[in-house]
């Protein structure tokens, strides 16, 4: 299992799309749109301060822990995208298809946002859930 953490707020990648005259959306690369740009980026360098290792190939059960501020979160199914490119900008993964599945989970910790992902090799290991009446 790999551990990998991301320090300060999750960034969704839908709030910096924007849409050309033909519909067609594009993330720019400069001005106050960019900022999801260098959001990737800065998570693909904090994984290659903390992962060492070869690049993956096989497939990766994969949880995030979004660890938010405060309750002001939008929608937590647009943050997977941007956490995902992330991860296989750094380099350690060929493609963020190999990210299977992907278990999403949301805290709140005002003194230190963050989000965690561990990496759980397929070959390895296997996920399984329970869903009980309360």
């Amino acid at each position: 299992m790999i551990k990998l953490t991301i320090p300060g707020r999750p960034i969704s990648k839908s709030n910096f799309k924007l849409t050309n005259i033909h519909g067609q959306a594009w993330m720019p690369s400069k001005g106050k749109h960019s900022k999801y740009l260098a959001y990737e980026n800065m998570i693909a360098g904090y994984i290659n301060q903390q992962y060492q290792g070869e690049q993956i190939e096989e497939d990766l059960i994969t949880v995030l822990k979004l660890y938010f501020p405060n309750k002001k979160m939008g929608d937590l199914h647009n943050y997977p995208k941007s956490i995902c490119d992330g991860i296989e900008k750094s380099g350690i993964i060929k493609n963020d298809k190999q990210l299977k599945p992907v278990l999403l989970f949301n805290y709140i910790d005002k003194e230190n946002p963050r989000v965690e992902i561990l990496l759980y090799p397929a070959s390895k290991y296997d996920v399984s859930y329970t869903i009980t009446e309360k």
